[in-house]
C-alpha cells in the first residue's frame, strides 16, 4: 500500500529540543521541591506533560502539584529558548520538500501548544509550520502521546487512512502512538533512543537523523509501504 501521507514528530526529530525540555522540567520539579534526576527524566520525554509528571512523581503529586508543574516547564522552556539557538536537524527542509516532490502530504504532530512551537521555531531559525501541509497540536487532541490521538487527528487533517500514512519520530511514544492508530513508524536516532530500543517499541526502519533518512528516502518508503500493505 503506497504511503501518501507522512507525520512528523518535532523535538527530537526535527529539532534538537528534547535537552532543553529536560532541563526545563528538571527546573520546573525543583521550584516546587522535587528534586527528580536528569536520567529520570530523560526517559519519559516524548510523553504529554499530563502523563509525563505522575510517571515521574505518582498520582498523588499529580493531583497537588501536576498542572502548576505543567505551566513552570513551559514557561521555563520559554524562557531556555529565549536565551539559545536550537540545532535543525540536517536536511530538514529538504526531507519535506522531497515529500512534496512526490506528491506526499506531510504534517507535523506535537505535543507542544502553538506557544510552544513558535518559540522552537524562532529559536531554530525555521518555520515548520509554513514548511508542512498541516499541523496538529495538543489543543486538537484529547489525550497526549503515547495515546494515538494525534496521529489519528493528524490522519484526519491529511484526509487519508492511517494505512496511507507513517509516522517519523525519535522516542518509544511515538512508535506506540502510531502503533495505536494503526499508522506505520519510521524511527530517527537523533532525540537520543537507540535503533534497538525503537525497533522493539515497533519502528519497522531506523536512521541516525533526518539527514540519513532524507539520503535514503526512496528505500524508506518502499519499507514503509511493504509494513503497510502487510499490517492491513
Amino acid at each position: 500500500m503506497p504511503v501518501h501521507g507522512i507525520i512528523f514528530d518535532i523535538d527530537g526529530t526535527l529539532i534538537d529540543t528534547n535537552p532543553t525540555h529536560v532541563e526545563a522540567w528538571r527546573q520546573a520539579f525543583k521550584s516546587l521541591g522535587y528534586d527528580v534526576p536528569v536520567e529520570r527524566i530523560e526517559v519519559e520525554i516524548g510523553k504529554g506533560g499530563d502523563l509525563l509528571v505522575p510517571a515521574i512523581l505518582g498520582d498523588e503529586a499529580e493531583q497537588r502539584h501536576g498542572e502548576a508543574l505543567r505551566k513552570a516547564q513551559k514557561e521555563e522552556f520559554l524562557k531556555l529558548a529565549r536565551g539559545r539557538r536550537f540545532h535543525v536537524f540536517p536536511c530538514v527542509a529538504e526531507l519535506i520538500q522531497g515529500l512534496r516532490d512526490r506528491n506526499i502530504r506531510t504534517a507535523l504532530a506535537t505535543s507542544s501548544d502553538e506557544k510552544h512551537l513558535q518559540a522552537t521555531s524562532e529559536s531554530a531559525g525555521i518555520d515548520l509550520s509554513h514548511r508542512a501541509d498541516f499541523l496538529v497540536t495538543n489543543d486538537e487532541a484529547e489525550s497526549s502521546k503515547p495515546a494515538p490521538d494525534l496521529v489519528i487527528a493528524a490522519c484526519e487533517k491529511l484526509r487519508l487512512d492511517p494505512g496511507e500514512c507513517a509516522m517519523i519520530g525519535d522516542t518509544i511514544y511515538d512508535a506506540q502512538s502510531s502503533q495505536a492508530a494503526g499508522v506505520v513508524f519510521l524511527g530517527v536516532e537523533s532525540g537520543g533512543t537507540v535503533a534497538e530500543t525503537l525497533i522493539e517499541a515497533g519502528a519497522t526502519g531506523v536512521w541516525r537523523d533526518t539527514g540519513h533518512l532524507y539520503a535514503d528516502l526512496h528505500h524508506a518508503l518502499e519499507l514503509a509501504a511493504t509494513a503497510a500493505t502487510a499490517s492491513h
